[in-house]
């Protein structure tokens, strides 16, 4: 699941937020999701947030004209959503906005997806169905006040590519990669499309729920199309821990490839990112004609857990640190990449392997020989447990008994949307585990979270008086609401000692003890939220109760 991450106070620390805010915009334009890398999570599809290392600054985008720029919002095609139905997205106000400036605004909203990794599609409807989301309520709100200040739909639209540079935004250049290739010795359990021998052999690494994998997807099968017999592709499992189906649906096409349609379900999934829950599962095992009843078996198996976390230490191994990454004969590609970025490498590859066959190298030879001079990226086993770590609860607000034989310790900020995301895995945990668990919280407050260490410090003050966990519950519940106005109300809601309240947060009396916990989460390796600690050993990420369950069962154990 995702995170966010800490860095290291430095005397450059009022420097580092625009680095991270240049570097994340990057990332966007490469099209790429990215996950958990050696030992640590990075980035916004691990189910976590943290910065990432500064990128040279692109320039600024063109928008893609629309193919029709509408008049009022009762010519929208259905299934595009209106301005009524985004009255309750915070901070968004129609009051004094005409309506041929609700269209403009609602039409770039519908022409344009979100890119936080939900799958709900455009921004309109993650906008309103996904009030913690991180993106698609400040993009709804800015097109809402430029629509209002006359600006056109190309303005609109130019804003939102500047800020989630996909679909309609210019093809981007491929990301620069390493030079050279990497000895990529295929699983062979990985399911292959193509010839078993190909001059050309591309190895992906994806994800079924990742957005940019699925716009890749159009660009493989044409990939297949013009190359035929020279090109196979080859598929390994990297799903990203904050998308909360992607192991599910990484499970469903390898119980489905033991039947000869993995990529049947590929195909299925890739088109139904959004409905990817264990019903949809199996609709779809059903229609492409599957023993529905071993495919479940399968899919449940613990050696198919294996072979995914198998696949996963294996494009740890490599680098293949977000999805989708591609190997042609061993070269890097990341991302959603054009199509004419992945024929320029095909293309000298069909030359290097036409001279290997002249000089007769056997076809079903060729990938090997082409990597013999590349260093080796074998595929490897399942990643070796994480090392425990001695973390006390100390005077952090604690739930649960003394006596609980499992500790689950979190790091957390309290404006991050996938520290949100795990508040309802937390509570299950409360009530499946009821008297064996006991839960700690420590802050970690992100630095481009704006509310965040106000929110942290509100936390710490109602502690004080008795009530962090309920305070804890509503500013989850109201994340986008956290400035001091909003917590003091919060504060007043919940029966609290109003002087004692703002006194508190006032004379920033906490303040030492929320950077000692930042410290702490630092030098224990916590570098992103949220991650959890589970009687020591670390948990990165939004991750599903799946996860937890099974290393609380683990612990429960000895």
């Amino acid at each position: 699941m995702a995170s966010e991450s800490h860095p290291p106070k430095s005397s450059g620390s009022n420097i580092w937020p625009w680095a991270l805010a240049v570097g994340l915009l990057a990332g966007f334009l490469v099209g790429r999701e990215m996950g958990p890398r050696s030992g640590s999570a990075s980035s916004e599809e691990t189910g976590r947030d943290r910065p990432t290392a500064a990128a040279a600054a692109p320039s600024a985008p063109t928008a893609a004209a629309p193919s029709k720029v509408y008049k009022s919002e009762a010519e929208f095609p259905a299934g595009w959503m209106k301005s009524t139905e985004l009255t309750s997205v915070a901070g968004l106000s129609w009051d004094g906005v005409s309506p041929a400036q609700k269209t403009t605004a609602m039409q770039a909203l519908n022409e344009r997806d979100c890119e936080c990794g939900c799958g709900m599609g455009h921004i309109a409807a993650c906008a309103q169905k996904d009030p913690n989301c991180p993106r698609s309520p400040k993009l709804a709100k800015q097109a809402v006040d430029m629509a209002k200040a006359g600006k056109s739909l190309t303005d609109i639209l130019a804003y939102i590519d500047g800020e989630n540079p996909k679909k309609g935004a210019a093809p981007t250049a491929a990301a620069p990669q390493p030079a050279g290739s990497k000895k990529v010795i295929i699983p062979a359990h990985s399911p292959r499309k193509g010839p078993k021998a190909a001059k050309v052999t591309i190895v992906e690494f994806s994800d079924f729920q990742c957005p940019f994998c699925g716009r890749v997807i159009p660009t493989v099968k044409q990939i297949e199309e013009k190359y035929g017999k020279d090109v196979a592709v080859v598929f390994v499992n990297q799903p990203l821990p904050f998308h909360n189906n992607a192991r599910g649906a990484a499970k469903a096409f390898m119980a489905a490839h033991k039947q000869g349609k993995a990529w049947e379900m590929h195909d299925k999934m890739f088109a139904n990112q959004t409905a990817l829950a264990q019903p949809d599962l199996d609709k779809y095992a059903q229609e492409i004609g599957l023993n529905v009843a071993k495919w479940k078996k399968d899919a449940e198996d613990p050696a198919t857990e294996k072979l995914i976390a198998s696949d996963q230490a294996f494009a740890s191994s490599v680098g293949a640190d977000g999805t989708p990454t591609f190997f042609i004969n061993g070269r890097e590609l990341s991302g959603a990449q054009p199509f004419p970025a992945f024929q320029a490498i095909i293309d000298e590859e069909i030359k290097k392997a036409d001279e290997l066959l002249k000089k007769g190298t056997k076809l079903d030879q060729v990938y090997e020989k082409l990597l013999e001079q590349a260093p080796t990226a074998a595929a490897a086993a399942p990643a070796a447990p994480p090392a425990k770590v001695d973390l006390a609860v100390g005077d952090s607000p604690v739930k649960g008994p003394s006596s609980a034989p499992v500790t689950l310790i979190a790091f957390s900020d309290f404006q991050c949307p996938f520290c949100s995301r795990a508040v309802p895995v937390m509570k299950q945990i409360e009530t499946e585990y009821k008297g064996k668990v006991r839960m700690a919280f420590k802050n970690l407050p992100l630095p481009f979270h704006n509310n965040a260490q106000g929110a942290a410090e509100a936390g710490l003050a109602a502690n004080e008086q008795g009530k962090f966990w309920e305070m804890h519950d509503k500013m989850f519940a109201n994340q986008q609401q956290l400035d001091r106005p909003s917590l003091e109300k919060y504060a007043q809601e919940l029966g609290l000692n109003m002087a004692k309240f703002k006194a508190a947060l006032d004379s920033g009396k906490f303040k030492k003890k929320i950077e000692d916990d930042a410290k702490l989460g630092g030098s224990v390796g916590a570098s992103g939220t949220p991650t959890f600690f589970i009687n020591g050993k670390i948990l990165v990420g939004a991750q599903p109760f799946d996860r937890f369950k099974e290393a609380i069962d683990a612990e429960l154990k000895k």
